[in-house]
């Protein structure tokens, strides 16, 4: 079986992450296949010395900043992330090298007989995901890779990730996401996420909304799992509520510093490649992660975390692929997440006009977010990524939004709305590529850049 062959053997499965009844599917997710087939591969997870990372925002980002350090700190760290915005490759990968064509043939090649045996089970057809979560156990232990970092895919609680025993879990900010999945309110969310919490396993828990809090507080008690959390990262004379930007030369931001305080140590000006509060948020809940790996005894020098967190290579948040005009592209597809870009936008960069090229999927909350991009953008084209069954029409969001945002038009092509934007804007204006990391990654494409 060669690279292509692999691909479309596993594309032959079903995808949640494109599923247009996402959310209709939940009786599908359990952890019975995924075990099952773990075990005919000979459990491979269990050879491994795991991160795993679960929350509603900034876990892959934690994964990414968490990974890097690890990295530099002499480990050899594996990274397992989702979605991916280019190839499937970025899903799996090695001191930040994505796994080869070649490996990803050979691993397919080897769990195909395992996964067409689960698939006839009495638990149902294994799926996309479970299929690329056990490829890359396999390939991590395989490679004997001194950590891995895994980011859970959906939730925590029945995502197929949850199978392994960590060494250090981390759960980022919660929000109310994929609610008709996980619950309606904070706890309920926070009970599905807590589950990656293991008996006597630390977490590092970012800042969460107080009902969130209580179900994190009550479940690691439980399990005697001792707590690390960020808030206690941030003292007075320490604070992430002023991070300072760095711009260079042309005046453009191109990475923040800020100062945290630990209880092992402190780190004046750190500095990440990554704009917005929110990424010093997620810097300091990798940071509380790495502590917990500390008080077990891992080596993790000083001088690695800063060059981990300066070196790391993380496409699509906030990334600028452009300069005159500027352009941005950004995954945000949620009101928090789109608050979070508006923001960032509008405090790190200087620009006279601003265009939104927007997608977004069908399960998010439509009215809401462009409530929120109306404050912001000038202008607004609404597209849509084509080969997405879960993709919004274009033509819904023009509709809804129709009224609401300033200047509007509807362009379905993806190509063809970021050429329009192109097209349109002066060297002074920006324009913003977000609402879907399918589209971001369409725009990767486009302009021929990536970085992972």
């Amino acid at each position: 079986m060669d690279y292509n062959a692999a691909l479309a053997y596993i594309e032959e499965f079903i995808d949640y992450e494109r599923s247009p009844d996402f959310a209709r599917q939940t009786r599908l997710y359990n952890l019975n296949r995924i075990s099952l087939l773990l075990e005919q591969l000979g459990n491979p997870q269990d050879r491994l010395r795991v991160v795993h990372i679960a929350g509603s925002k900034g876990k892959g980002s934690t994964a990414a900043l968490i990974a890097s350090v690890l990295t530099r700190a002499g480990y050899k760290t594996g990274l397992f992330t989702s979605p991916h915005l280019i190839t499937p490759r970025e899903r799996c990968r090695i001191d930040n090298d994505l796994i080869s064509e070649l490996d990803v043939a050979f691993y397919i090649d080897k769990l195909r007989p395992a996964i067409d045996a689960v698939s006839t089970s009495e638990f149902g057809r294994v799926s996309f995901f479970e299929i690329y979560t056990a490829l890359a156990f396999s390939y991590f232990a395989d490679k004997a890779t001194d950590f891995a970092v895994i980011e859970v895919g959906l939730g925590g609680r029945l995502d197929a990730t949850n199978v392994v025993t960590p060494v250090t879990t981390v759960i980022t900010q919660i929000g109310l996401e994929h609610t008709t999945i996980l619950g309606e309110t904070y706890s309920e969310i926070a009970s599905e996420k807590a589950e990656i919490i293991k008996h006597g396993c630390p977490l590092a828990l970012a800042p969460q909304h107080p009902e969130a809090q209580v179900v994190f507080e009550k479940i690691a008690k439980q399990r005697n799992a001792p707590i690390v959390e960020v808030k206690d990262f941030i003292r007075s004379d320490f604070s992430t509520s002023t991070p300072r930007i760095v711009y260079n030369i042309d005046g453009l931001p191109v990475a923040q510093h800020f100062d945290v305080a630990t209880n092992s140590d402190r780190y004046p000006q750190l500095t990440i490649p990554l704009l917005g509060h929110h990424q010093c948020v997620n810097a300091i809940t990798a940071l509380a992660g790495l502590e917990c790996l500390k008080r077990q005894g891992y080596v993790i020098p000083k001088a690695s975390v800063y060059a981990g967190f300066k070196n790391v290579q993380w496409d699509g948040r906030i990334q600028r692929i452009q300069s005159a005009p500027i352009v941005v592209l950004d995954g945000a597809h949620s009101p928090v997440s789109m608050k979070v870009l508006c923001r960032t936008l509008r405090e790190s960069f200087r620009y006279d006009q601003m265009t939104f090229v927007v997608s977004l999927m069908q399960d998010k909350n439509l009215t809401e977010i462009g409530n929120i991009v109306s404050k912001t953008a000038d202008t607004v084209i609404a597209t849509q990524v084509s080969d997405n069954r879960r993709v919004m029409p274009a033509e819904t969001i023009g509709n809804a939004w129709t009224g609401t945002c300033r200047k509007l038009r509807v362009c379905p092509e993806p190509e063809k709305a970021i050429a329009k934007a192109l097209s349109d804007a002066a060297p002074t204006d920006l324009i913003c590529i977000t609402g879907s990391f399918y589209l971001v990654g369409q725009a990767l494409k486009q302009f021929s850049v990536f970085n992972s």
